[in-house]
């Protein structure tokens, strides 16, 4: 993902005739690519929802998986878009300007809206873990920053900053992937002992 696809996309320094040329020569890593993001984002909806059980029930918790399962709809969408609408968009409109605009618009729906729907939802559930005192509390802080490297992510791609864009989304994976890396090794085996029971 991190080597294919910034060749095809907005902001990669490239014009717009250079990307549809990488996109339809590339094609099938092009909607590879796309297809494990895909993949990512239902991961990531997979982690909240095992969060669940160390998180103490309230309505807090309800908004929270429900904002991080809102943000599946609009990613998804726009990787739908850019795997299997615009490598096709040419065909439609051989002046590139319709892709132009497919980009903005799933741009807009991945890096500001599904994300930003994804970070709010997810620090408020990393928050409610403090409430569950049987975790260990500097590894459910260690989380927290990973979401506001998030929410750098959704500013600059609503800002159509899409350098820092860059390093947003390359700090926030790696942060939050470390996180869920070690919330699996350490809780989700103890999770008999860990979890609530109200």
């Amino acid at each position: 993902m991190a080597f294919i696809l910034p060749e095809g996309l907005l902001g990669g320094g490239s014009s717009i005739a250079e990307r549809n040329a990488f996109i339809q020569n590339n094609l099938g890593l092009w909607q590879l690519g796309w297809f494990n993001w895909m993949l990512a984002a239902l991961g990531l909806l997979t982690f909240c929802i095992m969060l669940l059980p160390f998180i103490p029930k309230s309505e807090w918790r309800v908004l929270g998986i429900l904002l991080v399962a809102l943000g599946i709809v609009p990613d998804i969408g726009a990787e739908v878009i850019f795997a299997f609408v615009i490598p096709y968009s040419h065909t439609i409109d051989p002046t590139l300007a319709t892709m132009q605009t497919l980009e903005l618009i799933a741009v807009q729906l991945t890096g500001t809206l599904g994300n930003g729907l994804y970070n709010i939802g997810g620090l408020l559930l990393n928050v409610l873990l403090l409430n569950n005192q049987r975790l260990p509390r500097k590894l459910i802080l260690i989380g927290i920053p990973g979401w506001f490297f998030g929410f750098g992510l959704s500013i600059t791609c609503a800002m159509q900053a899409l350098d820092a864009a860059k390093f947003f989304t390359a700090a926030g994976m790696v942060w939050s992937t470390a996180w869920m890396f070690a919330l699996t090794i350490k809780v989700f085996p103890r999770a008999n002992e860990l979890k609530v029971d109200y």
